[in-house]
């Protein structure tokens, strides 16, 4: 099982790379990134991943564009082969926290890529995640996220647009996570209902990032959050201390039409943060979430080799349909054009809701 990586001084097990210290199935070490062309008119997630202790690696490349998702997800057994690619999807780090390539090569559905992200700000390391479902720790994870620009070019249904500085957040996750490996033992007790605010956009002159996550009944859960500075400025670090919300969300559905928060920072600024969305929220089943391949198996299922490939039709503003049909969507994210402080900002803020939450009549 020795790969080129154990000729490194930078074990943190007594075991070879290849395999994970922990053997919970659901270990999982995954990139995740977004681009959004601030015209509103393409925008694209994608990610990859591996699953040790499942034997897998997957990846998803989806592309928004006319109110459409097209899809692409690819699986392949993980073996002797930690390569971060799958099929015509790879990422290369080319200088770590500083520059990377990812190419989607020729393949049977017309989607190709060649991108390059290049850090605007530092990378950020959220506090750790640890959650309990009754008496089960069902979350362990260590996440960082940082903010770039991407250029290069996407091609979708034989057209081709060129990504110029485009905004680009990724993250990096890694630890046990629910919803891997096609098995999650049921709670007896857990929670039954959240809201969880994440946060990650870009001005001119900083980036900031937060994560708020409440019950129904307006309990807090966890909270973190860091404002930075460009790679290039000596200005130190500005923490998150405390947020406010006021959101607005369509009737009769989970997705906000507007949304305001008032972020308080350790220095005692105020950023006064008003979001709309930007493109549709990504329905994520597309990518491979929430059991979203075609075996329900969920990310690093153990299906082998394979490539899906679907378009969901975004047109309604909650539905998704596919083949005309409605389909189940997982979890949705929002992409958001936004004001901090009256400056133009463009970023990634998804709300995402669970059972009844009193606050916003949600049942």
């Amino acid at each position: 099982m020795l790969s080129k990586l154990d000729e490194s001084l930078v074990h943190q097990a007594p075991v070879p790379f290849r395999m994970a210290s922990v053997t919970d199935h659901r270990f999982f070490d995954r990139y995740w990134f977004e681009a959004l062309d601030p015209s509103g008119e393409i925008a694209l997630i994608t990610g990859l991943a591996f699953y040790k202790n499942m034997d897998m690696c997957d990846g998803f490349f989806s592309v928004q564009k006319n109110q459409k998702q097209y899809n692409l997800r690819l699986s392949r057994p993980l073996a002797d082969n930690l390569d971060s690619s799958s099929g015509p999807l790879s990422v290369e780090i080319i200088e770590p926290f500083r520059n990377i390539r990812l190419r989607l090569d020729s393949n049977e559905h017309g989607m190709m890529a060649d991108l390059e992200w290049n850090a605007r700000f530092p990378a950020y390391e959220e506090d750790f995640h640890r959650t309990i479902s009754g008496r089960r720790i069902s979350t362990e994870s260590t996440r960082y996220d940082q903010v770039g620009t991407w250029t290069g070019w996407i091609e979708v249904e034989g057209e081709r647009y060129t990504v110029n500085n485009w905004f680009g957040v990724r993250d990096h996750s890694w630890g046990v996570r629910p919803g891997v490996g096609g098995f999650e033992p049921p709670s007896i007790s857990g929670r039954s209902s959240l809201l969880f605010c994440w946060a990650c956009f870009a001005t001119d002159d900083y980036t900031c990032q937060f994560q708020l996550q409440e019950d129904g009944e307006g309990k807090r859960l966890y909270f973190d959050g860091q404002l930075d500075y460009p790679l290039d400025d000596d200005r130190p670090s500005v923490r998150a201390v405390d947020v406010t919300h006021d959101i607005s969300f369509v009737p009769g559905t989970r997705i906000y039409d507007r949304l305001n928060y008032s972020l308080k920072l350790d220095n005692g600024d105020l950023l006064d943060i008003e979001a709309k969305p930007l493109f549709r929220a990504w329905a994520y089943s597309g990518t491979g979430y929430d059991g979203g391949f075609h075996d329900r198996l969920g990310l690093g299922g153990a299906r082998g080799e394979s490539m899906e490939y679907d378009i969901y039709d975004l047109s309604h503003v909650n539905d998704v349909l596919l083949d005309g049909k409605t389909h189940f969507p997982g979890h949705r994210e929002q992409p958001a054009s936004a004001t901090v402080n009256g400056a133009p900002a463009i970023g990634h803020m998804p709300v995402m809701t669970a059972g009844p939450i009193a606050r916003y009549k949600l049942t």
